[in-house]
């Protein structure tokens, strides 16, 4: 059995302690077998620590969006390049601990667009993200990350 304790500390809908993550999603896909599942991450820089904000963003097609999530405070590291692969880093782990429930897309908070600076990031992400056989999006169109994850990070 896989130690599925990565996924510990994420709160549910009603702002209610999740104990098994696993369980939870499992039970949320067989009660709607054509939803799906999108992890997406962000941060927020506050002085010396960052806030990191992991989503899992259920998504029941025609009804709507059920979200849980999970925040962590670090000390901030010595680059954006570093804080940014945490983001990915993040999403992608959670991600690896629920591919066993069905097809998932990673939602990654890096700009697409040559003319941002998370940019730096998109190809590296995109192609490690898809190499361990998830489905990858960055901005603009990755919603689990710069609305689902945001909002929990700010």
């Amino acid at each position: 059995m896989k130690d599925h304790s990565v996924l510990n500390g994420f709160i549910g809908p009603n702002h209610q302690r999740i104990e098994d993550v696993y369980a939870y999603v499992k039970a949320w896909m067989q009660e709607h077998p054509n939803g799906k599942i999108f992890v997406g991450a962000d941060s927020k820089v506050r002085g010396e620590i960052v806030k990191y904000a992991t989503a899992i963003c259920l998504w029941d097609i025609g009804r709507g969006v059920s979200e849980i999530y999970r925040n962590m405070s670090l000390p901030k590291p010595k680059d954006r390049f570093s804080r940014l692969w945490k983001e990915v880093s993040l999403a992608v782990e959670v991600a690896e601990n629920l591919k066993e429930l069905g097809e998932i897309t990673v939602h990654i908070d890096i700009n697409s667009n040559p003319a941002f600076k998370s940019h730096q990031l998109f190809d590296a992400s995109i192609g490690w993200i898809s190499s361990l056989g998830f489905k990858a999006d960055g901005k603009p169109n990755s919603w689990a990350a710069s609305c689902g994850a945001h909002k929990r990070c700010q």
